[in-house]
């Protein structure tokens, strides 16, 4: 029941995070605007870390080289789904990087022998067909004719690839470590990423002084950022409970589009095809699947 609770938790508060994130790209180069966002949520929880948790880091060198190694992937997912998004098309990105938690689930079965039931397989299955049908269709009908030409479906898989392995590399190093400790490694080498990505594109970008500084001070930006981190913080606790290496609170996490979906629905009245609707219902089966 905890996977479950923490993995829909997850899924609803990056929902919200899209909104936010849609509108720091409008504020700053999508890029750069993702690099910036996950530093900051970062840096906040290494700020929390240290005035609440301060645990001491065990001397567990594989849960260390895990847990880094998935900040490592994570922070590469992150830029290469920003790129795919710039080149489109979005509804094919959107869907082909929402298939990261089979990448965990392979990952785990194969490399940290983890296990799943029948119904747990079913469940699966139903959640991540449903979210790739909610998150690519939906977002299908807005296409730019001139950005299609150049595909971003090969960075979109690349992304798809580097979550998976990710958050599957990021289940062993909680598994070694616990959340608390496994985080702060994790979130740390992906601070250290971002601000790596950020000094690479300062120049190319034109970003100034001023710029950077109104960006900083955007509720979009520090919204976007509290968010994503507080989604990400909600899935390392559910990966700590999680018996399957990971599988099935990920597979949980990325039904987070469904959500978008129904807030875009009300919220800005945008029109959702059959096709969305059924994958979004396929997806509410399968977690009452992963329930049971």
């Amino acid at each position: 029941m905890q996977t479950l609770l923490f993995g829909l938790a997850t899924a609803t508060v990056w929902a919200f995070a899209d909104i936010f994130i849609a509108q720091s790209t409008k504020i700053i180069k999508p890029i750069f605007a993702a690099a910036l966002v996950s530093f900051l949520g970062a840096s906040v929880f290494g700020i929390y870390y240290l005035l609440f948790i301060r645990h001491s880091i065990p001397i567990e060198v594989a849960g260390i080289v895990w847990s880094a190694l998935a900040g490592l992937f994570i922070a590469f997912a992150s830029a290469f789904f920003f790129k795919a998004l710039n080149k489109g098309p979005i509804g094919i990105v959107s869907a082909l990087s929402s298939t990261y938690p089979a990448v965990t689930l392979i990952l785990a079965i194969s490399i940290f022998g983890a296990t799943i039931s029948i119904t747990q397989a079913v469940g699966f299955g139903m959640v991540i067909i449903g979210v790739v049908a909610a998150a690519g269709f939906h977002a299908g009908g807005n296409q730019d004719k001139a950005k299609s030409q150049e595909s971003g479906t090969g960075l979109a898989l690349f992304a798809a690839i580097s979550w998976g392995i990710g958050y599957g590399l990021l289940a062993e190093g909680v598994k070694l470590l616990g959340w608390e400790v496994a985080s702060v490694v994790q979130f740390g080498v992906l601070a250290i990423c971002c601000l790596l990505f950020m000094a690479i594109m300062w120049k190319p970008y034109a970003i100034t002084s001023k710029v950077f500084k109104e960006a900083i001070k955007s509720p979009f930006i520090l919204g976007a950022a509290l968010t994503q981190q507080a989604g990400a913080i909600l899935l390392n606790i559910g990966l700590s409970g999680d018996t399957t290496g990971g599988s099935i609170v990920v597979a949980l996490s990325a039904c987070y589009p469904v959500l978008t979906t129904i807030m875009a629905y009300f919220y800005f009245k945008e029109r959702i095809p059959y096709l969305a609707l059924a994958g979004g219902l396929l997806a509410i089966i399968g977690i009452v699947t992963l329930s049971l």
